[in-house]
């Protein structure tokens, strides 16, 4: 019997362990990967501490949720094709392939509009399915692989979280109003690959906003106007207000925490959207006529639709994007690199290679 391993969460607040087991049967369409190449995404720190805090003592507990255990995370994965469950899928063997993560029921409103990260029984890889910190992922449809070309494998993976999610947050700003001034709040993965893409996607104005100086010189180089360090501003939000000369109209908010959600308020003029994909957590006061009186509106977004990554890759590979900086190591290293997402430590996207 052939055998595969994989790094395996085995409970909430502990590290994941290397086991080995079969490879699993293939069923119907299913199709069988060989990872070479596995984003980390600061939202499996999550995942490994076992709750989302709700602010206030409260939190969602995951032990409460569909995700099983033990489990194997990584959502951001490339990797080969080597095996499928259905003939006609055999001409992929050998492909490289990038997957899309975010797969839903299949059968709800939401999938069959095209909309699986809307799903309310998801199947995302990584999260409620084994994901990519593995030698080998089955994916359930030959429709969640996507082709890359010959772009750079290592930042191709990290297009299914960290550019999806802000690549759908920044379509949800557009248009943006003459003269306008976007804010891109936290320089992780999310906020570098947001400051490359809306270069890309024409944005004329573009702030970042961190708390770590090597991470504002990274967007610097990664296409942003002007930069503002959040930590060593007496008052953020006037100082977030005046970089954007009044006309601070857009924020992608990739922290989502009571602070940055406040600043971002605050800072906005007339007219504008602050959108939200942070998960940091907690809770936060909202002045509820300043919603009308500023014309404001507050937006959650998840991750993306499958269409929505087809459209990224093709925008990636006409080229002019600068990918964010790429820190590749070992499977093998997958504590460690969770222990850096967590303590601050990790300049733009680690990626493991099994």
């Amino acid at each position: 019997m052939a055998l595969t391993h994989s790094y395996q969460l085995q409970q909430y607040g502990g590290q994941p362990v290397r086991v080995e087991h079969p490879l699993p049967p293939l069923q119907n369409d299913e199709i069988l990967i060989r990872v070479t190449h596995a984003g980390v995404c600061h939202s499996d720190v999550y995942i490994q501490d076992g709750y989302q805090d709700l602010g206030n003592g409260e939190k969602i507990d995951f032990a409460d949720s569909t995700m099983p255990m033990p489990l194997v995370m990584g959502h951001e994965i490339v990797g080969e094709v080597v095996a499928t469950g259905n003939e006609q899928h055999r001409s992929l063997i050998g492909q490289r392939r990038l997957i899309y993560p975010w797969i839903g029921c299949g059968n709800c409103p939401s999938c069959t509009g095209g909309h699986d990260n809307h799903c309310e029984q998801p199947r995302s890889l990584g999260i409620f399915r084994h994901g990519g910190y593995a030698e080998h992922v089955v994916v359930p449809d030959a429709r969640y692989l996507l082709d890359i070309g010959d772009l750079d494998p290592a930042w191709a993976c990290t297009l299914a979280c960290s550019g999806l999610t802000v690549y759908s947050a920044l379509q949800q700003l557009l248009p943006m109003k003459s003269g306008s001034a976007l804010a891109i709040v936290g320089l992780g993965g999310l906020g570098l690959s947001a400051v490359s893409l809306a270069r890309k996607l024409g944005f004329s104005t573009i702030i970042a906003c961190d708390i770590a100086d090597d991470r504002l010189e990274a967007a610097l180089k990664l296409g942003a106007d002007r930069v503002l360090n959040t930590a060593n501003s007496e008052d953020a939000e006037q100082a977030l207000k005046s970089l954007a000369g009044q006309r601070l109209h857009g924020v992608i908010d990739t922290v989502g925490s009571p602070a940055t959600v406040q600043m971002a308020i605050g800072a906005v003029a007339k007219g504008s959207r602050v959108v939200l994909v942070g998960l940091h957590g907690g809770q936060t006061a909202l002045r509820i006529p300043l919603l009308p009186f500023k014309a404001l509106s507050l937006i959650g977004s998840y991750t993306g639709s499958l269409s929505e990554l087809q459209a990224l890759i093709a925008l990636v590979r006409q080229g002019g994007i600068a990918p964010l900086p790429i820190n590749q190591r070992p499977l093998c290293c997958l504590p460690d690199a969770l222990s850096d997402l967590r303590r601050g430590k990790a300049l733009g996207r680690i990626v493991l290679n099994p």
